[in-house]
Formats: structure tokens, C-alpha cells, sequence
């Protein structure tokens, strides 16, 4: 390996610890949907210790570049709630690899940039190559400017017809071979491209030849390679488009020619094993600009969101660079002239707007109803009525709860805890959905162990670690002396480490075990287990 080669493996590799650092390892699994990391806390302290130790193993792991000799871990996969009624399966990655895969996908990345259709044409916005030193994305592409160039598009041409689609579970249908060969089609190093092949394969498992993790953004550098044959075809095609990861803006004089430039789209995505998501697939006709926004509201995050000026928080222009979602998770404070003007509305009036509500303002109408509870009239039925309505408005209520307790009374915290708690059959729904109830179950003002117990004691039944985890780090309050002994000593040696870290914080951290039984728990663990992390804790 000559000096330049050496410098790019270094450069990949400082530049993908910062972003991990600064990022997390995924941009999924995080508050206020699942607990702080117990990785991202000891990151957060020991940011020179993980520098120094990541930075020898990942520039070894890419000079090496073979999987036999210099080994990754598996990835943990798990579900996050998509919309009302489906969920996406998204991947953690230990911090260690997620550097590994980031750097090695970055060794790739200025050859996929000059690939791709030129960032001054504006067609493509997302992740695109930084020139700036220390940053991996440019910061004036993203789904802001994905929404601004789609609105201006639209402004121009009234009268005529658009297109809203998005390719139906995009990173999980990308094929390994087909990036592959996309890759070595555009003159990445082979090396380094079978180096990521052989990443992917493993992630996959031995049955799949296709899929990159979930939320990682390693894997939304390589998909953007997957789409450079269909990007330019489109263009080759005379389409006027513009796309952000898996969503797509198209427009078209006619109706005739908006529907050819889909068929073209669709026969583009077969040949690499890709297909549109039918039911996220709209064509119309644009007429006004109040008609723009509200066709485009009708799916998650639409060009027009309504935006709250009068929030307390201020408003900042944010770049995004991944996904969005439909579900509200994040509660913020009202400020004081529009509390005054929620406080004004007859409950009445609010519970029929929320109940009445079309599908793309419902959650808007969540917001409002979970703010009049907290600071109107503290009625528990309306947070029944929302659960009732769409469930997912749990995670809205959890985060709620959580920072507006000191609004409640003992009294009204234990009558929110039964109402929330008994408003579903929690224990039998999907894991993603027990979340939130398991946040609300080991905050203090509405603790519940049962459910947390239940979940522990079934661990066996459990068909998703990342979920036990979520019980231990989020339910350790409500676990008991017997329950954190047996956690400690048989449950930890048959777990996979980034359980065990949570079992290790559990009891070290927990008020019902004395400092003398800690210690030798503590030390049984420690010989258990060579991680990293756990030697941080």
C-alpha cells in the first residue's frame, strides 16, 4: 500500500468516527422512540479512548479487507413503527463496525458523486458528496431542498400533471451482485467493493442476496449507487423529475405522458429488482397552490407541512438526511399565546376536530389534544379517544408524559397510568408498540412493574433482543432484587454483548442492591465478558 492509498484509508476512517461520534451509530434506534444508548453515553465520555482504539481496528480492517481475517459483528435487527398499520425493519450496528462500514463505504463515495446527475441541476438531493473538510454530506442537499425544489416545479407549472411515488422497501430490495456491479461499472477499487460485498452478504444472512442496513448512513451512500442506471435513463428519457433516496417528484404536460414516464420508472426499477410502492403512487393535476399542498399532505411529510410559528422552541432550518415518518414522537412545550388560544377551545369542538379530522392533519390533531390534556383540562378519556383513533399516538403521549409530569398530581398520575395502561392490550401487541408503554411504565410518577416484569420474565419468548434490551434499560427501575440477580447471574453469559451491556448498567446502577452484593455481580459479569464498553460502564 503506497502513502496516497494510505492517507484515503485514513481520511475515511477519521472522517466516519466523527460522524459516529457526533451521530450515533444509526439515526433509528434513539430518544425519545427507544432509550439512550448506553454506547452513545460512554461515547459521550470517552471520545478520545474510542477514537484511539476504533481509528487502529478499522484502517487494519481496511488494508486488510477480508472478512476471514479481520472480523465484524452481526448486526441486531429490529422493528420501528412505520405508519398506523406497518412496521420497517431496521438494523444496529455496534459502533465499532458501524465506523468500519461507514469508512469503507466512503472509500467509494467520490467515485458514486461523479457518477451521479450534477448537484447544479438539481434532480437528485439526496446525500450528496461534501467538499467541505471534516463533513461527509453536503449540507445544502437534503429533504429541505428535495421539498423546495418540488414546490418551485410545481408553482411553474399550473395546469399541469405530477406525480407522487416512492420504490416500495428500497433498502431492502437493493441486490448485492447489482450494486456490485454498479460499483465496479463506475471504477471503485475492487478491493474495497468486494470488501463491501462481503459486508453485506454477512449482514443478510445465507438466505438473502439483497438488503443494506437500515438507518445507517454507509448504506445511503451505496444506495444512491444502486439508483445511477435509473437516474440516468430518466434523464435520457427527456423526464422531468427530481428524487430524494426512494422518493420521487415527476412532472409531465399531460396525464398520457405523466403515465409513460411511470412505466418507464417501473421497467428502470424491475431491472434491479425494485418496484413503486402502488399504494404511495398519486397522479393529478395541479391546479393551485393550495391544491398543491393539500395533495402533497396527503402522504408522510408532503411538501407543505404546516408549520407552527407560534412554538415556544425556536425554529431552525434543519437538513435532513434520512427518513421521515408519519408518527409524531417529539413534544415540545406550547408557547404562551398559543397556549392561551388552546386553552380557549371548547372540549367539545376539540375531541369532534381530532375525531372528524382527515388522515394527513390527525396528527397535528394529536399534538393539539395531548397539549389541552396537559394544560386545559386533564380528562383521561382524551388520551383513550387517541389511542382509540391511532395507536401510534402512544409514543406522542409517552414523550408528553415524560416531560410535563410535574403538571399532574399523584392522584391524576396513577388515574393516566390505568387509563393509558388498560386503553389497549399492550402485552399482546407488536414489540415496537410496548415501547413507549415501557417508558412510561419506569418513569416515576406513573411506575408500573408488571409489564416490565413480564417482559423480563419471558425473555425466552422474546423474538427480538433489541427489544429485550429496551425492557432492561428503560424497565430497570421496576425490576426488583430477585429479577436483577438472576438477570446477572444466568441470564447475562447467554445474551449477545449489547444485552449484557444492559444488564451490567441495570444492576450497577439499581438502589435495590447494597454495594456489597453489586460487587461480586459486577465482577462475575466483568470475566464474562471482553467488551469494550462494559469495561467503560
Amino acid at each position: 500500500m503506497n502513502k496516497e492509498e494510505f492517507q484515503r484509508i485514513e481520511r475515511a476512517t477519521d472522517l466516519a468516527i466523527e460522524r459516529v461520534l457526533s451521530k450515533g451509530s444509526d439515526d433509528v434506534f434513539k430518544p425519545p422512540t427507544f432509550s439512550q444508548s448506553i454506547e452513545a453515553a460512554i461515547l459521550a465520555q470517552k471520545p478520545d479512548e474510542f477514537r484511539k482504539a476504533v481509528k487502529t481496528q478499522t484502517i487494519s480492517f481496511l488494508k486488510v479487507a477480508n472478512l476471514t481475517k479481520e472480523r465484524i459483528g452481526p448486526t441486531r435487527r429490529g422493528l420501528t413503527i412505520k405508519d398506523q398499520n406497518s412496521f420497517r425493519q431496521c438494523a444496529w450496528l455496534d459502533p465499532f463496525d458501524a465506523v468500519k462500514y461507514l469508512a469503507a463505504a466512503y472509500l467509494l463515495f467520490e467515485k458514486i458523486e461523479s457518477a451521479r446527475i450534477p448537484k447544479d441541476e438539481q434532480v437528485v438531493h439526496s446525500h450528496r458528496l461534501s467538499q467541505a473538510d471534516g463533513e461527509i454530506f453536503d449540507s445544502n442537499f437534503g429533504y429541505d431542498s428535495f421539498r423546495a425544489r418540488s414546490s418551485e416545479l410545481s408553482q411553474g407549472r399550473i395546469g399541469k400533471w405530477k406525480v407522487v411515488t416512492d420504490i416500495a422497501n428500497f433498502f431492502d430490495r437493493i441486490g448485492n451482485h447489482s450494486l456490485e456491479n454498479h460499483l465496479l461499472n463506475i471504477g471503485c477499487d475492487e478491493t474495497h467493493v468486494d470488501l463491501i460485498k462481503e459486508m453485506l452478504l454477512f449482514w443478510a444472512g445465507d438466505r438473502r442476496s439483497f438488503g443494506v442496513p437500515v438507518g445507517s448512513d454507509a448504506s445511503r451512500i451505496l444506495s444512491e449507487a444502486a439508483l445511477l442506471t435509473v437516474d440516468s435513463k430518466m434523464k435520457d428519457a427527456g423526464i422531468i423529475f427530481i428524487r430524494y433516496v426512494d422518493d420521487y417528484r415527476i412532472f409531465a404536460d399531460t396525464r398520457a405522458e405523466a403515465l409513460k414516464a411511470i412505466e418507464i420508472l417501473t421497467n428502470l426499477l424491475a431491472d434491479e429488482g425494485l418496484s413503486l410502492n402502488s399504494r404511495k403512487t398519486d397522479v393529478f393535476k395541479i391546479v393551485n397552490a393550495e391544491e398543491i399542498a393539500q395533495f402533497a399532505n396527503r402522504f408522510a411529510a408532503g411538501e407543505h407541512e404546516q408549520i407552527n410559528l407560534e412554538e415556544k422552541v425556536e425554529v431552525v432550518r434543519a437538513i435532513r438526511v434520512s427518513g421521515r415518518s408519519s408518527i409524531s414522537r417529539y413534544y415540545r412545550e406550547p408557547g404562551k399565546d398559543t397556549l392561551k388560544k388552546i386553552q380557549a377551545i371548547p372540549k367539545d369542538v376539540l375531541v369532534k376536530g381530532f375525531v372528524d379530522a382527515p388522515d394527513h392533519e390527525v396528527e397535528e390533531q394529536i399534538k393539539l389534544v395531548v397539549k389541552y390534556f396537559i394544560y386545559a383540562d386533564q380528562d383521561v378519556t382524551l388520551l383513550q379517544t387517541l389511542i382509540e383513533r391511532k395507536i401510534t399516538s402512544i409514543y406522542y403521549i409517552a414523550d408528553a408524559l415524560d416531560k410535563e409530569h410535574k403538571k399532574f398530581s399523584p392522584e391524576k398520575c396513577e388515574e393516566i397510568k390505568i387509563a393509558v395502561f388498560r386503553a389497549v392490550e399492550w402485552g399482546k401487541c407488536a414489540y415496537p408498540l410496548q415501547v413507549p408503554i415501557l417508558r412510561i411504565s419506569g418513569l416515576p410518577s406513573f411506575a408500573d412493574p408488571t409489564f416490565v416484569r413480564a417482559i423480563v420474565d419471558g425473555h425466552l419468548q422474546t423474538d427480538s433482543m433489541l427489544f429485550y434490551r429496551e425492557a432492561i434499560s428503560l424497565g430497570a427501575p421496576c425490576l426488583d432484587r430477585a429479577r436483577l440477580r438472576k438477570l446477572a447471574m444466568e441470564v447475562f453469559q447467554n445474551v449477545p454483548d449489547f444485552v449484557r451491556r444492559a444488564i451490567y448498567c441495570a444492576v450497577k446502577n439499581h438502589s435495590a442492591l447494597s454495594e456489597d452484593e453489586k460487587r461480586p455481580l459486577l465482577k462475575n459479569m466483568e470475566q464474562h465478558a471482553d467488551d469494550w464498553f462494559i469495561a467503560r460502564i
